[in-house]
Formats: structure tokens, sequence, C-alpha cells
């Protein structure tokens, strides 16, 4: 029995020692318990509550009623003024519409002039929205929904007094509203005059001390909510259309991060060895491998968009420049990634640890699996850190709003920027750890 005892603890001795064994069996599944927890089961406090943009116009009680409700929603967060010029500027109808066109956000509830005019018998609510974020749409349309059906009870006997006058007409529906105040009055010793007023008026006090759940299908009659998609219509694909930029992503970091690491391959192999003893510089056996590893991910990249094409129609030729574009600078991006993780490893055990830690939290909390806007803001705040994040956002531009050159300059700048600050990064531990 001893010697069994001394035997796992050799075992034990050996993986404590190994770093990527470490770092896959606890730091990977931890990281993201941690990611997934906060989408999944973190509950409302931890998890992102995505934004959208709110315009009242009405001067309605009901209209302020709702406002308040929405502003202080556990699961959106409203927006009301965006800056221009150093100025906060109220949102419009309008610039509400170009701000969801542009993908600066993706929905926006508009409370129109008219949301409880006099002659109307609902309520009228406008709702923009671009469903380039499928998750994200849907949460948003099921938390106003929700405000609206379990936060408006209150005022629908008054919504319903308005149908009933338009059916029997404005004389005789108060005829038939004083009968009925009467009528209560005197059953239940209460003031007719009060009771006619509750009828047909709205007391806002009363909406926030009275409100209630009630059953969606009376409230359904009584709320009109016409939903207009601004982005996205055309697309022939919209699930695929989703998600293959992400997912082309993280495969393409798994790939290039592979291609950079067979250095180490080289090195055990000798070959490396060999085309040291030749006329041929350190550098140029880096820049091959760095130019070798571009032309790898290019190609790669194309060929998933080409199959994302041929199999579910996917649009990628109608702004194709852009989109190749995007794949060149990732390309570079992620090249650099597999650059830097080798020239910190000292083995390939370390190098495809590494990466793969590298790969997986890049690609989940950089939007590869779900909208970043799920997270709570402290993720949110990393994500920016990713190349990922800045990809991700740039094939969703490119193939969901056919964003111009223009459009996708901030996320080029930020992946170039990023690829030449690491590849300088990377060639100075080259330099002076002698990996090659």
């Amino acid at each position: 029995m001893k010697t069994i005892l001394n035997l796992i603890k050799k075992d034990v001795v050996r993986f404590l020692k190994d770093t990527p064994a470490l770092i896959l069996t606890f730091v990977v599944p931890a990281v993201l318990i941690i990611i997934f927890g906060n989408i999944f089961g973190g509950g409302n406090d931890s998890r992102g509550k995505p934004e959208i943009i709110l315009v009242n116009e009405s001067n309605s009680p009901a209209a302020e009623f709702l406002e308040e409700k929405l502003d202080s929603s556990d699961l959106l967060q409203t927006v009301k003024v965006y800056h221009q010029d150093g100025k906060e500027i109220p949102f419009t109808e309008e610039s509400a519409k170009e701000f969801v066109s542009k993908g600066k956000i993706t929905a926006a509830v508009v409370l129109p002039e008219d949301f409880l005019s006099d002659t109307s018998s609902g309520m009228k609510i406008k709702f923009y929205y671009d469903p380039k974020n499928e998750i994200e749409s849907n949460l948003i349309q099921g938390g106003i929904q929700k405000t609206i059906f379990s936060e408006m009870p209150a005022i629908m006997p008054y919504l319903m007094q308005r149908q009933m006058s338009n059916l029997l007409g404005s004389d005789s529906g108060k005829i038939f509203n004083k009968k009925m105040a009467d009528l209560i009055g005197e059953s239940f010793g209460f003031n007719p005059d009060s009771v006619f007023k509750s009828m047909t008026q709205i007391d806002l006090n009363q909406l926030q001390n009275d409100s209630t759940a009630a059953g969606a299908d009376f409230m359904n009659n009584l709320i009109n909510i016409e939903s207009e998609q601004l982005v996205g219509k055309e697309i022939k694909s919209p699930g695929v259309t989703r998600i293959v930029g992400g997912w082309a992503m993280m495969f393409l970091l798994f790939t290039l991060t592979g291609a950079s690491i067979s250095i180490f391959e080289e090195k055990q192999e000798g070959s490396l060895r060999r085309l040291l003893f030749m006329p041929i510089t350190r550098s140029q056996i880096l820049w091959s491998k760095y130019l070798y590893s571009i032309l790898l991910g290019i190609v790669q990249l194309l060929v998933m968009f080409f199959i994302s094409w041929v199999v579910f129609d996917v649009d990628i030729f109608s702004n194709f420049f852009n989109l190749f574009v995007v794949i060149v600078a990732s390309a570079f991006a992620a090249v650099a990634f597999g650059m830097l993780i080798t020239a910190m490893s000292k083995t390939i055990q370390q190098a495809n640890g590494l990466a793969t830690l590298i790969v997986l939290v890049m690609s989940a909390v950089g939007g590869s699996w779900f909208p970043v806007s799920l997270f709570p803001n402290w993720i949110q705040v990393i994500s920016k850190f990713t190349i990922t994040y800045w990809s991700v956002e740039a094939f969703l531009d490119v193939l969901w709003r056919r964003a111009s050159l223009v459009d996708i300059l901030p996320n080029l700048g930020v992946l170039l920027a990023t690829a030449v600050v690491i590849n300088y990064i990377a060639l100075y531990l080259f330099k002076k750890r002698s990996v090659v």
C-alpha cells in the first residue's frame, strides 16, 4: 500500500509541475463558469442590462407613469440623451431611429404625442429595433412587454371606458357612466362625483399605488405597440449572418496560434537548427512564419465565409471589399497574439495551455458566443480589450448593415494598432529569450 501511495504522490507532483494541465483543469473551467454564470445563473443584479432609447413626447400622466416604470426596470437600461459637441441633447423620434439604424444601440421606445389622446380608446407605443443580436433583441422586447403588461393594469378600466364610449357614442357613454357612478355611490356609500371622476380621468398617484398584475389578453386590446425593424429586413439568413463572424474568429485564433506555436515543433524535429546553419537569419525565419500565418488566416476566413454563402446563402458579395478588409485586419491581429504566446512560452506544452486559455476567454468575453451586452458592466469593459470584440462587431456591421469603410475604421484601427503593439512586444521577447 505504501508503494501505491508513493506512486500517487509522484503523479500529483508531476501534475502540479505541469502548468498547461493546471490551466486546462482549473483555470479554463473556472473562467467559463464565471462567464456562463453571469449570463444564465447570476441573477439580474449581476447580468448586464441592455440599453434602449426612451423618448416620451406625450403629456399624458399614463405616459409619465410608464416612463418611470421603464426607468426603474431591472431588465432594461433607458437612455434619453446623447452627447454632441460636449452637450447633452435629448433624443427625438428621428434621432432615436438614426441611432438604431447605425447600430449605436439596439432598440428605441417612443411614447408619441398621441400616446393617449382624447379620442383614442387605447395607448399607442412605437418600438424601433435592430435584431442583429437575436438574444439581446428578444430580451429587450420581453422586458418592454413585461413592464407594460405588469405595471399598467390600473389604467385598464379607464381604457375600457373609452372603448365603450366609442361604441355607444360620447353622449350615451357619459349617461351610462353617470348612472353607473350613481348606482355605485348609492349601493356602497361613495360620493358619485368621485366615482365618476375615477372612471373618466387618470390619477397618476392612483396608478402608482394600484399597479398590479393583469391578464395580457385584455391589455393587448387596449395597448397598440407599433414595431418596426429598421435594419436587416433584407437579410436572407439572419441567424447564420449573426454568428458566422464570431465563430470564424474563434477558429481563426485556434488555427493561427497553432501555426505560430509550430516553431517549437520545428525546434524539436531539428529542422529549425538546420535552417540556422544555412544563410538565413532569425529575423527571416520569424518573418516567413508571420506572413505564412497571415496568409493561412485570410484563406481560412475566406473559406468559412464562402461556405456560409454556399450552404446558408449568407450575402458576402454585396459588401465584399469591406468584408475582405476586416478579414485581413483580423488575421494580422490574431497572428500577433499567436507570436506573443510563442515568445512567452518555454515549451510547446506551455504554449498550448496558454493559447487554449486565451482563445476561449477572448471568444467568450469578446462576443463570439453571446452578445456582450448580456455581461455585467465590468466584463463589458474587459471585452473591449480583446481583438475578438472588435472583429465580431466589424463583421456584424459589414454583413448585417452593409457598413461602409468609414463606418468600420475604428474597428480596423484598433485591430491594426493592437497587431503592431503586440508584434513589437513579441519581437522583443524573441530576441531576449532566443526562442528561435
